[in-house]
Order: C-alpha cells, then structure tokens, then sequence
C-alpha cells in the first residue's frame, strides 16, 4: 500500500470497539499510528496509492433529552426481546459512533436501542483531537489542499465542507467501519446490510422494525447505501422522487446521522473517500451523474453545487444511494454540540 516501512510513533485515539482493531492492539501492545492507520484503510479495497507528500505550511423535538452518565459506559451490547424484534432479518450488525469523552451520548444511544430492541455494537470512535493530520498528508490519506484549509482560522473556512478536527475523527470513524464491514462480509453469497449510526441520532417515536420493513420494499433493489435521515440544504431533494417515500441522493442532502450500507457499498465508500478533500458526507455526493459527465472528479477541485434544475437533477451515483423521506431519524441538535462543524448556523 506504499506506507512506510519505518511507521511514525504518534498515536492516534482509534476505534477500540471495533473487532479488527482490537485485535491490532492486543497483538501489538502499542497504540495504534497513522502509518497503521493508512494500511488498514488501504487494505480495504486492495491497493490504494499512498505517496509521501512533502508538508504543507447540529431541528428535531423527538428525543429526550439525555442524561449525562456517571461514569464511562463498557456494554457495548444491548440486550434484544427476539420475541417482538427481528431486526436480524434487516440487517446483520449495527454499528453506534461514539467519543469515549461523550459517555452520556452513548447512554442516550443505549436508552433507543433498547426501546427498539436492537442490537448495537459501540464503535469507539476516531478522536479528532489526537490525529496528526500532518501526518496523514504524508501518507496521502488527506490532500494537501484539505491540510492547508484545515490550518486556516475557523474565520475562513467553508461551513460544512472543510476539515476540521472533529470531521478528521468523522472520516476516519466511518473508513474503519466500512472496512469492517467489507471484512464481516467477505465470503458471504448475500450478505445483509449493516447499520451504522452516530451518537446524536434520534429515532422517530413511531420508527420500529415493521416501519423499517414496509419502507425498504419501495427502495429501489440498485441500492448500496440508504440515508435514513439527514438535512436537504438546498431544498432540491423533491425533484429526485423515486418512489413512496425514497428519494435519490444528491450533493444538497447532508449528514451521516443514520444510515443502512450494504457489503458493496461499503467499499464503494472507501473509494471515493481516500485521500480525503472534503467532509465525509460530500465525498459520499459528489461522484454523481454530472461528475461522470464532466469525465469525473477533478482531485484538486472545489465542491461543485448543482443548480435544482428539474430536467437534469443530478444523484449519486457511486455508491448508489437512496434516502427515506420522510426521514426515520434526526440530528438531536438541542442535546448535543456540534463535534464536526466550526460552529452550529
């Protein structure tokens, strides 16, 4: 994959709710590295080239509000009621992002899934913070554009599209997970999707297995990825209905709050994600029908925003995706700060 074979020692806060890197840990007896870090994510999808590069100079009303939780939580289990729940046959695993320093989200996580009768798997995620994002340009996996807008004063940055700290452990959260997906699914003939969700997701008070159920039969059987919920910023999403209640994606539609991805998916994500330019959940737009009309995505580019053009609305096409609206969940913004954005807006 091109990492170095003298990996660096700075280590980064990775996700050790995650079976794969557990296991790392254990083997090693080291805190992971970036050059670490790099190889897992290249191994993915096979061969992603890692060049060293030279330096470069959160509206909803539908939840509780959460209770901040004494002391770290360790169940990343929750117990599920087989009885009156089969959320098996949806999907097979389900993945819940969360900080270590943000025990009362996953409390509030936990208080859902067992509402729900889930099971959910706690993911510890990337923190931000503790990334040497120098680093990560070296080993290719940010650009060196990303690295030098992401030293700007927050003044100067572009809302929702920069990196920040905060978007660095994002990104970096979701690449493990559909790594590990990629993994539990390998060998499977057809393997079901996965959940993943982020620790300020909001289910909709009527959301259950039999509302997951009906809905999925009116999503198009090409999809890869399905947004459960998320932000329309540029009111545009109604031009891309595609049946009762499903939507295509597209560059205007915003968050990774909660969503269903299949095996294939997954490792779509992965390559139109690596290096990193932007936010993740513009990577996860911005391969659409126009940009395969441009002849692709120009890596040293700016976003492109779309006009709402109802003859020629652009959608995501890689992975192909699909969201439901009206959506399942929410951002639970009046709980929870933002631990993406510069600020909220």
């Amino acid at each position: 994959c091109g990492t170095p074979s003298k990996p660096a020692n700075v280590p980064l806060v990775v996700a050790t709710g995650s079976r794969a890197w557990a296991q790392y840990q254990h083997a090693s007896h080291r805190p992971l590295t970036a050059a670490a870090a790099a190889a897992f994510c290249c191994r993915a999808v096979g061969a992603f080239p890692v060049q060293r590069r030279r330096r470069a100079v959160n509206p909803n009303t539908w939840a509780r509000r959460a209770v901040a939780a004494g002391s770290r939580a360790t169940s990343t289990k929750i117990p599920r009621d087989a009885a009156k729940h089969r959320w098996n046959g949806l999907f097979q695993g389900a993945y819940c992002i969360n900080l270590d320093r943000r025990p009362e989200r996953w409390e509030f996580m936990r208080a859902q899934f067992a509402r729900l009768g889930m099971d959910a798997e706690r993911f510890a995620a990337v923190d931000g913070r503790s990334v040497d994002v120098h680093q990560l340009a070296e080993l290719g996996l940010i650009t060196d554009l990303a690295l030098q807008r992401y030293l700007l004063p927050d003044s100067m940055k572009l809302f929702g599209f920069d990196l920040t700290a905060g978007a660095v452990g994002c990104a970096l959260s979701h690449l493990f997970i559909w790594k590990d997906i990629v993994r539990r699914a390998h060998g499977q003939l057809d393997p079901l999707p996965f959940l993943v969700v982020e620790d300020d997701c909001a289910f909709d008070p009527a959301f259950d297995e039999s509302t997951l159920e009906q809905r999925l039969q009116h999503v198009p059987s090409d999809w890869e990825f399905l947004f459960l919920g998320g932000q329309d910023l540029q009111h545009c999403h109604h031009l891309l209905e595609c049946g009762n209640g499903v939507r295509r994606h597209y560059a205007g539609f915003k968050e990774t709050t909660a969503y269903l991805v299949t095996a294939a998916g997954a490792r779509a994500c992965l390559e139109v994600s690596i290096p990193l330019r932007w936010q993740i959940d513009t990577h996860l737009s911005e391969n659409d029908t126009h940009a395969i009309r441009r002849g692709g995505i120009d890596p040293k580019g700016w976003p492109v925003i779309s006009k709402c053009d109802p003859n020629d609305m652009p959608y995501t096409v890689k992975p192909m995706s699909y969201c439901l609206w009206p959506p399942c969940v929410a951002q639970h913004r009046d709980a929870f700060a933002t631990d993406v954005q510069i600020c909220e807006h």
